[in-house]
């Protein structure tokens, strides 16, 4: 496992690649302004990694140590990224079989990725968001920017500030995953928390439901949205992806 920075087009991204022999790459995408250093990406990436993945987490433009403004930090942007991941990723080898994955955000990005790049050979999709902000939170978003809160990766008790402008918002409303799920014709395991109150399982489903065959849903009793915070969840549900990626 090695820190890289991979070139895009607002700068580099700050990504994190655990390298292995074979032709299996996984892509893991972070969620909303999460770090791809949060446990359950980086736990996830070491256990794919054990099963002969070359994995690479990455940080979008405009947050935490990749290049860009936060005012980059776009759907539209964050597209490109993945892009950028694959081509650095595809520049050092060649890999018949491309698992694209993330959680929450990142695995709305990996359907939308998905359904545009004819090379991705796999989807997962961890309580992914779909569909535009509505309601309240547009109607705040739109008064005044948005400020997310999250914790650092290796120590809980400090925290960073994200203002993000409404032009997220904005660029959000171009894209519809629970469409473009459609348009993907490969295996996707989606994943739902029995607890997430952030993504419901009502709503996991309806992504389910319009996915092609062949498809699989992990239901997780007992875990939110945030199983990030506790190292046994973590492993719990990366256990029950790995089983289904057999």
């Amino acid at each position: 496992m090695k820190d890289i920075k991979i070139p895009s087009t607002k700068g580099d991204l700050d990504a994190t690649i655990h390298e292995a022999e074979g032709d299996k790459l996984a892509i893991l995408c972070p969620g909303f302004l999460d770090s791809k250093d949060y446990t359950g990406l980086r736990e996830l990436g070491k256990r794919l990694n054990e099963k002969g993945f070359t994995v690479v987490r990455f940080d979008p433009t405009g947050t935490w140590n990749s290049d860009g403004d936060i005012n980059d930090y776009t759907m539209t942007q964050y597209l490109t990224d993945i892009e950028n991941v694959l081509a650095f990723a595809l520049k050092e080898k060649s890999y018949e079989n491309i698992l694209m994955g993330g959680h929450s955000r990142g695995g709305q990005m990996s359907i939308l990725y998905a359904a545009r790049d004819s090379r991705v050979t796999s989807v997962l999709a961890i309580m992914s968001s779909f569909g535009p902000t509505k309601g309240m939170k547009r109607a705040k978003w739109k008064k005044s920017d948005y400020v997310g809160e999250r914790d650092l990766p290796f120590e809980r008790e400090k925290t960073i500030k994200f203002k993000v402008p409404f032009s997220n918002v904005l660029d959000r409303d171009q894209y519809d995953a629970l469409g473009d799920i459609k348009k993907i014709k490969v295996p996707i395991i989606i994943v739902a928390g029995e607890e997430d109150k952030l993504i419901p399982v009502s709503e996991i489903k309806k992504l389910f439901d319009n996915a092609n065959q062949p498809k699989e849903f992990i239901l997780l009793p007992g875990i939110g949205h945030d199983y990030r915070f506790n190292d046994d969840e973590v492993e719990l549900v990366n256990n029950k992806i790995l089983e289904k990626l057999k």
